[in-house]
């Protein structure tokens, strides 16, 4: 339970949190209750009935206290009361950790409506530590009632916890430049969520995506792209949606379609300003329909086709909500709403009905069984128009905070970032190729290859093994660990978090083409299902960083000192060790050295949020590369990376045709077979591609730095959990 404060705390000494539990509400309780009582256990002894209200008393008193915490931190989203959420939290901690822990003792008094005290026993409530840490406190307590005492107590961890950053992006920009999308493929949804307007966004050649899409700026749509309105990856339930805030141009074949019948809340086009079309435009299909909006419409070229209903409707500035129809081939499979004016030069077919505010131009060129002009739209229902965000939910803290804070409600790694600067940690990929307990490396493990709880022996071979922080450098021997060596980093409680640091503008060409795998053997978090620590590859930024607080206009980290760096990697592969033991056979999982090749065929990968019989699911993503302002990441030549970037103030270009024969499956069990250049969750500056490659949607880690992203301590929400109540 999440609480946050909308009362002011009171400041007698002693109860800062809670008010004298003597209210008339609590006494009408109590006085009901004890005639109650009375009545009851005339036949009773004495003493039962004595304990009896004694406990009454104590557990009445003690649910109203804890009934006053939670009016102290109850939910808001007002950031006076977050500072009042927090001082009560706080509050509570200073009266458990009074007196070594021990806590604080209060008398309670129950005032009657004349003033006196009514004599229903005598009470005390006590707040103390439970144990030796104040995040876990016990109020008891004990009231006397004519020689009977009872006690009772509630059992409470407090907490502090970050507003957790939501990824629902397989590839997110973040940037205020333009960007072209060269035959990408993105299995999931796509962003471009920094709302500077006037941004164009093109699609070149074999563009798809699977999922939604949403962009703050103009698409241009110059080729033949394709997108599928896919049931979502986050929540299978719901199914997906195009979102442009500005102008759509169309001047090449293009089609949104869906797997999934329409339904309020998904399967639209939402564009908010104007649609232009000079070729074919078809949308939707017998079944699957979509629904479009826009505030001016002008329909030309080759075709439009569309299952669903299109509407026209007013817009800000120049946009009235005027709609021009004059394609050769124009078919709506739905009905037709225009707020403004209707214009149509060719024929144009629409089978549901046709509602104009404004007036028509054309009819003899329309067919149509009904058709209303002159009417008020209701925008109702599955008439009204989707809103689009004035902004999306940006990003308050960035690698530089994660790298060099000292505030643990942001980071938990710049201790081992630091340490490469300080000078207690000067290790390289070069300190682990001296131990030979770390070269030639060999793993065997039991593992439930088919998720049938039948436990395989998997062996695996590695030319070198790092179990601890170390600096990526060009220092290796490269008759050893040139052409595709196969380098285990190995994450667990005894390593902790494992930052691999690229020295500073690493270039390694395609004669080196590294092939690193990911183990985490890391404690389990129960209440996430994610591993405890997490493999970091982080830019060498340098150790000037300056943190120079929140902006007060953005609510933004704000940062400077970071260094330019640029990495060149002319093949690179990146698997996380439960992928890659599953991913490749038995014969090619025992050489140490070498591309690993195309995946076995059998092998199907699960990018979605439900189980598939026959494919594999992988876990929320604990590989995380971290990227400060300015740095360039580009990686080409058949490259595959299995990992999330968080990299908003830097460049990644992942140029490349990727891992080929990759089996995906979506939720329905369908399977396509992709070349795939990663999986896992891109956010970046800008981005850039090259030739066919699909990017696939997986999470990261929740126990990552990158949930405090979009919190951290100054957005955090402070209450606590009622764990048990208990009474001796």
């Amino acid at each position: 339970m999440e609480n946050t404060p909308k009362r002011k705390q009171r400041n007698k000494p002693g109860v800062v949190l809670f008010t004298a539990v003597a209210v008339m509400l609590m006494l009408s309780i109590l006085l009901t209750a004890t005639v109650s009582y009375v009545s009851v256990n005339r036949t009773k002894t004495n003493d039962n009935y004595k304990s009896k209200q004694a406990y009454l008393t104590a557990s009445s008193t003690l649910e109203s206290f804890i009934n006053q915490i939670q009016t102290d931190t109850a939910p808001t989203n007002d950031p006076t009361a977050k500072a009042q959420q927090k001082k009560a939290i706080e509050n509570l901690k200073k009266l458990a950790s009074a007196n070594s822990g021990k806590g604080t003792t209060t008398n309670v008094s129950y005032n009657g409506g004349n003033g006196k005290s009514d004599n229903i026993g005598t009470t005390t409530i006590t707040v103390a530590q439970e144990g030796t840490s104040v995040a876990n406190i016990v109020v008891t307590c004990e009231t006397t009632y004519l020689g009977k005492t009872e006690q009772v107590a509630a059992h409470i961890s407090t907490q502090s916890v970050t507003k957790p950053a939501d990824y629902t992006n397989t590839i997110e920009l973040v940037g205020n430049g333009n960007a072209s999308y060269d035959n990408i493929n993105v299995i999931g949804d796509m962003a471009g969520i920094n709302n500077t307007t006037g941004k164009v966004y093109r699609f070149i050649n074999d563009t798809q995506i699977y999922g939604s899409y949403l962009m703050y700026g103009s698409l241009e749509v110059t080729t033949q792209p394709k997108i599928y309105l896919k049931p979502s990856l986050v929540d299978e339930t719901k199914g997906s949606t195009v979102t442009i805030s500005e102008n759509l141009t169309v001047s090449n074949e293009f089609k949104v379609w869906s797997t999934m019948a329409r339904a309020d809340g998904y399967n639209y086009i939402n564009i908010g300003q104007k649609i232009s079309t000079s070729n074919h435009f078809n949308i939707g299909d017998s079944g699957f329909e979509i629904d479009l909006f826009c505030s001016e419409a002008n329909i030309g070229g080759n075709s439009i086709t569309q299952y669903g209903n299109f509407y026209v409707y007013k817009g800000a500035g120049a946009y009235q909500g005027n709609a021009t129809f004059g394609a050769d081939s124009q078919n709506i499979y739905g009905s037709l709403y225009v707020e403004g004016d209707l214009n149509v030069t060719k024929a144009l077919n629409v089978t549901g009905s046709i509602y104009v505010t404004g007036t028509i131009t054309g009819k003899d060129n329309i067919t149509c069984p009904n058709i209303k002009e002159g009417v008020v739209l209701s925008k109702a229902g599955r008439d009204a128009r989707p809103q689009i965000p004035v902004s999306s939910d940006e990003y308050i803290y960035y690698p530089e905070d994660f790298f060099m804070s000292s505030n643990t409600d942001i980071t938990t790694i710049s201790g081992q970032y630091k340490a490469f600067y300080n000078g207690s940690n000067t290790k390289t990929f070069n300190t682990f190729a001296s131990d030979p307990s770390n070269v030639n490396y060999t793993l065997t493990e039991d593992i439930d290859l088919q998720g049938n709880n039948v436990l395989t022996p998997v062996t695996s071979k590695y030319t070198l093994r790092i179990d601890s922080s170390c600096t990526w450098a060009n220092d290796l021997n490269f008759n050893t660990y040139g052409n595709g060596p196969r380098i285990l980093i190995d994450v667990s409680d005894t390593s902790g978090d494992i930052l691999i640091k690229l020295n500073k503008d690493l270039s390694l060409g395609s004669e080196w083409s590294p092939v690193i795998v990911v183990r985490n053997r890391s404690t389990i978090d129960s209440s996430t299902g994610d591993r405890k620590y997490n493999c970091y590859f982080v830019s060498d930024s340098g150790s000037s960083i300056s943190l120079d607080g929140i902006d007060s206009v953005t609510g933004k980290s704000k940062h400077s000192g970071s260094t330019t760096t640029n990495y060149n990697f002319h093949t690179l592969r990146v698997y996380d060790y439960d992928t890659y033991v599953r991913m490749y056979s038995a014969d090619t999982l025992k050489n140490a050295k070498g591309d690993p090749g195309t995946p076995q065929s059998s092998f199907v990968l699960n990018p979605t949020s439900v189980d598939v019989a026959g494919s594999y699911r992988p876990s929320n993503s604990g590989i995380i590369f971290l990227f400060g302002e300015g740095t360039t990441f580009q990686v080409t030549n058949n490259s595959f990376i299995q990992g999330s970037f968080y990299s908003p103030e830097a460049i990644i270009n992942i140029a490349t045709q990727g891992l080929g024969g990759l089996n995906v499956t979506d939720s329905a069990g369908g399977k396509m077979t992709v070349q795939c250049c990663a999986v896992g969750v891109i956010i970046a500056n800008s981005f850039g591609n090259d030739n066919t490659a699909f990017y696939i949607y997986t999470k990261p880690s929740t126990t990552s730095v990158m949930q405090n992203a979009k919190g951290g301590k100054d957005d955090s929400a402070f209450g606590y959990t009622l764990d048990r109540y208990d009474h001796y």
